[in-house]
């Protein structure tokens, strides 16, 4: 795959494009038209392969240890997971008591997430998850309600880039994201819920960052690089169902079946589990289009950390602009007790700068800082879906019957990807359709 060419064919679509003067961007910067040539002109593969792994370069016994679980794999041990000590860069460092293992719980049936909200009703005060939470949300008097009903934790994707100014917007933006569950991580191109990061083990050091310290400082220095492997290669390990494992693998047994065969590893018993399968395979599996995973597996090559572009297809389905739970995304001031919008200068693909009041979560451009990629995020796998609600990166869909409701309402539809991947279903197909979804 050429990716300068993919940039080629686009410049000559922009110059193509009178009717889009940069003017017009400006007053109008929900202008889909831009964002729908410039998703064309990306040139993805959809080859069945994978970024850089881990591997044998981790130990995911070591890593289950240093992720803050037990031998057995049932209850928290933070003993060897935490990160303390005196930073070259930071000064000295003292851990709040959170692991991966805090948000990431090992609860059966949570697949290394959340427990339902209220998270209190089930999670004691003093438990790090809430004594720790300054760390992520500061001085932001939402952050702990939200985290606690909405089961959504407050980020600033830039928080941690000393190249950008302290009070540059890009460096103030935030949103409220969910913590993903950890399933079938190492088969998705772009992790987090933007697709933000390239790699297991830089994500891993930026969420040590992040969730441990109230501060915007980096302490890579007392950070072993030696552990995040080891986490890295045990969250690669969370597969289901197990024989997926044959994909990351061309000589393995079953990978010519899984790769040819979508639904090897999907067991329709039902007449009605079956023609739901082709209804998904008719309206899901454009962007569900990983075999067996039903993840995206789109991508762009290149080199870990080496963007923009974003390494995996990321999609506006219309989910952040509807903001059905109504989050804030103006900052906060503690020294006024008010709150001012936060406004952020996008690039274009034109050669333009789009100035855009953030007023809900947008998505990848929150880090890319390019027009094109307002409100996309990335598309997640389906295995054991029905036991990963709630749903979308904010939680919004409760159940599976809110989600297959959304994609078939006027919210996706008329959203950026929704407009190019239409999906009109009866109740039949509907009916049909949630009966297949339980059964991944």
């Amino acid at each position: 795959m050429n990716r300068l060419g993919g940039f080629r064919r686009l410049r000559a679509l922009s110059l193509a494009m009178v009717a889009i003067p940069a003017i017009a961007l400006g007053a109008s910067p929900d202008n889909g038209r831009l964002r729908e040539v410039y998703d064309q002109a990306v040139e993805y593969t959809n080859r069945i392969d994978f970024p850089p792994r881990v591997g044998n370069a981790g130990d995911p016994v070591r890593g289950q240890r240093a992720f803050g679980l037990s031998a057995d794999g049932t209850t928290i041990d933070p003993s060897e997971a935490l990160f303390t000590g005196v930073s070259i860069i930071a000064g000295p460092v003292q851990g709040n008591g959170r692991v991966c293992a805090t948000c990431h719980r090992p609860d059966p049936g949570l697949h290394l997430g959340l427990p339902p909200t209220p998270l209190s009703s089930s999670v004691p005060q003093d438990d790090p998850l809430f004594t720790g939470l300054v760390a992520d949300t500061g001085p932001e008097p939402l952050g702990l309600p939200n985290f606690d009903n909405l089961a959504l934790l407050f980020h600033r994707p830039n928080r941690l880039n000393p190249l950008i100014a302290p009070d540059d917007p890009l460096r103030l933006v935030f949103f409220w994201r969910k913590t993903q569950r950890l399933i079938n991580t190492v088969f998705t191109f772009g992790l987090l819920n933007d697709g933000r990061m390239r790699e297991l083990v830089e994500t891993t050091r930026n969420a040590v960052f992040t969730h441990t310290q109230d501060g915007n400082l980096r302490f890579d220095d007392l950070v072993d690089p030696q552990r995040l492997r080891d986490i890295a290669t045990f969250m690669e390990s969370q597969i289901d169902p197990p024989e997926l494992a044959d994909l990351l693998d061309a000589s393995a047994p079953l990978h010519d079946q899984l790769v040819t065969d979508p639904f090897f590893t999907v067991k329709t018993t039902t007449d009605l589990e079956q023609r739901g399968q082709g209804v998904f395979q008719k309206n899901c599996m454009t962007c569900h289009n990983m075999p067996n995973v039903f993840s995206n597996r789109d991508h762009v090559d290149g080199p870990p950390l080496n963007r923009p572009p974003l390494y995996g297809h990321t999609f506006d389905i219309g989910v952040a602009e509807r903001n059905a739970l109504k989050l804030e995304f103006r900052r906060f001031d503690p020294a006024t007790g008010t709150r001012t919008p936060i406004v952020l200068h996008l690039a274009t693909q034109l050669g333009t700068t789009v100035d855009v009041t953030v007023v809900d979560d947008i998505g990848a451009a929150a880090v890319t800082s390019r027009f094109e990629d307002l409100h996309r995020f990335k598309v997640p796998q389906l295995r054991r879906i029905k036991d990963l609600g709630p749903y979308f990166h904010d939680n919004s869909a409760p159940t599976l019957e809110d989600v297959v409701d959304y994609f078939n309402g006027d919210d996706y539809n008329r959203s950026i990807d929704g407009r190019q991947y239409p999906i009109h279903l009866g109740p039949p197909e509907r009916e049909a359709l949630l009966a297949f979804l339980r059964v991944l």
